[in-house]
């Protein structure tokens, strides 16, 4: 497969990924009301994070820097997630990802402010057990409307 095909085919997949995630919602939301929804869709992907989270647990407890490239550029150099390096030191990386393949899709469908400010902080819980299972402690500030770019990511390391 040829690095345009490769990179189309990448696009497809987080394309669909996003479409399943909504129609799962939405879904889960007409059956068991938007608070049940939310839990089943957050743990669900909390902890498929943990996988990816496997392969990480070499950059903890401070290995920031290698923890940005694995995590922050996957899994195309940045291309997708286009991550915006606010700080990182030994103690701390930020990362505000401009793009999101999810957001985009979701918009794409018609998706409105409300919605997508909810299927956002769903997807987050998969970077929460990847993180957690890599050893490291997240505090992510979800896309809210009205801001640019997506979610805002700080990466600590794990306090106790």
């Amino acid at each position: 497969m040829r690095k345009k095909e490769a990179i189309a085919a990448l696009k497809d997949s987080n394309n669909e990924r996003a479409l399943l995630y909504m129609s799962l919602y939405r879904e889960l939301k007409k059956r068991h009301g938007r608070s049940e929804a939310i839990d089943v869709m957050r743990t669900a992907l909390y902890r498929h994070g943990g996988g990816f989270g496997k392969t990480l647990k070499s950059f903890a407890p401070d290995d920031f820097d290698g923890l940005y490239d694995a995590f922050a550029l996957a899994p195309d150099g940045g291309a997708m997630f286009s991550p915006k390096k606010v700080h990182c030191d030994q103690d701390c990386l930020q990362i505000h990802f401009m793009t999101c393949p999810l957001q985009k899709a979701w918009r794409n469908a018609g998706v409105e402010d409300e919605e997508l400010a909810i299927l956002l902080y769903c997807a987050s819980a998969l970077d929460e057990g990847t993180m957690n299972v890599a050893g490291f402690d997240l505090d992510i500030q979800t896309w809210k409307p009205g801001e640019t770019g997506c979610c805002k990511l700080k990466v600590t390391k794990r306090q106790g």
